[in-house]
């Protein structure tokens, strides 16, 4: 259980800054100057990564699964 503890607080961490560096990206290229495809594909881009949040924090927790010891007498 702590290692599926472990490994999904990372993960979400990890998610959560995708958005945030594609978020500041796309706001800096805007402020430059960009064309409508250059736009549409950065909002899709935030999306996406505000996508693969969802999904992280929504991800079900792996249930245990009971398994019946054989004794070998």
């Amino acid at each position: 259980m702590l290692k599926s503890i472990t490994a999904r607080i990372p993960a979400e961490r990890a998610a959560m800054a995708l958005v945030i560096v594609a978020s500041a990206l796309v706001g800096r290229q805007a402020a430059i100057g960009m064309d409508t495809a250059q736009g549409l594909s950065g909002l899709a881009a935030i999306l996406g990564s505000s996508m693969l949040v969802i999904m992280v924090k929504s991800w079900p927790k792996p249930e245990p699964v009971k398994v019946r010891a054989r004794r070998d007498d």
